[in-house]
């Protein structure tokens, strides 16, 4: 078998595990789109490496698979002192904070900040580093953007509205810079107004902190 096949059928296995643990094999080979025999074999290598174990005929992943993303979350260039700026911002607008960087189509959060006072808000929305954001979110809308404009995002359930502005763009990479707001507090007028001059300024700051240069 091609090589390159085996690690693509390895982590579109992994994947497969999203919906949660305690997966069957005929579950997994169903996800995946693979025969039964292929998703065991790729499994029982997953198991002798440590990343998944194995109950009864129920799989799951194992905490080992967390070195990989502590690894992939090191090479995001988000360091405690961008975090302590993005927690500013957030205090500051009393809502919450994202940068999102671009996989495939969705944007995977790579860095968040919350008000106290959002934190303690029974919120159905349960959102957190690693979450992948879909196409029509202000965070995904906004990669890849000229630096001047700006995505918006309405949730009229919940009374938020996210403000997304591209971060930085290149060959290899999008990040986009979210900010939600509580709609009791910010009108359109005020967004735009108050909201996005401070967004730029934090992009600004972090591009400097990023050492990536001007979007």
């Amino acid at each position: 078998m091609n090589d390159n096949r085996s690690v693509q059928r390895c982590l579109a296995i992994l994947r497969a595990f999203r919906s949660g643990p305690g997966q069957s094999l005929t579950a997994l080979s169903q996800a995946v789109d693979l025969p039964h025999a292929t998703v065991l074999r790729l499994l029982n290598t997953l198991l002798g490496e440590g990343y998944v174990r194995k109950e009864g005929t129920r799989w799951s992943l194992t905490p080992q698979l967390l070195e990989i993303g502590f690894a992939a979350l090191a090479n995001t260039g988000v360091d405690d002192i961008i975090q302590s700026s993005l927690q500013a911002l957030a205090d500051r607008c009393d809502g919450m904070v994202n940068i999102g960087e671009r996989a495939k189509d969705e944007a995977v959060i790579i860095a968040r900040a919350s008000s106290a006072s959002e934190r303690r808000k029974i919120l159905v929305v349960n959102l957190r580093v690693g979450n992948a954001l879909p196409p029509g979110s202000a965070l995904c809308s906004a990669l890849g953007l000229p630096p001047e404009r700006w995505a918006v995002a309405t949730y009229p359930d919940r009374r938020v509205t996210t403000v997304g502005i591209p971060l930085f763009t290149s060959e290899t990479r999008a990040l986009s810079l979210g900010l939600s707001v509580n709609d009791d507090d910010y009108d359109a007028a005020r967004i735009e107004a108050e909201l996005l001059p401070m967004m730029r300024d934090e992009r600004d700051r972090i591009l400097r902190l990023m050492h990536l240069g001007a979007v």
